[in-house]
């Protein structure tokens, strides 16, 4: 696998931004700190399952 810069990583953003801004909701700090916080509690959830399964 090539490297992936931080400018193309942005590009592709951008670009699906616009492709599914009608679908999407849209970007700010309030809707990045929803899919944070939803984020930590998948992990969350993730670590309570590996904690239970080990040997």
């Amino acid at each position: 696998m090539s490297d992936f810069s931080i400018n193309e990583m942005l590009d592709m953003q951008r670009r699906l931004q616009n492709k599914y801004k009608d679908k999407w909701e849209k970007l700010s700090p309030e809707a990045g700190k929803h899919k944070l916080l939803w984020m930590i509690g998948e992990i969350g959830e993730v670590i309570d399952i590996v904690k239970n399964t080990e040997i």
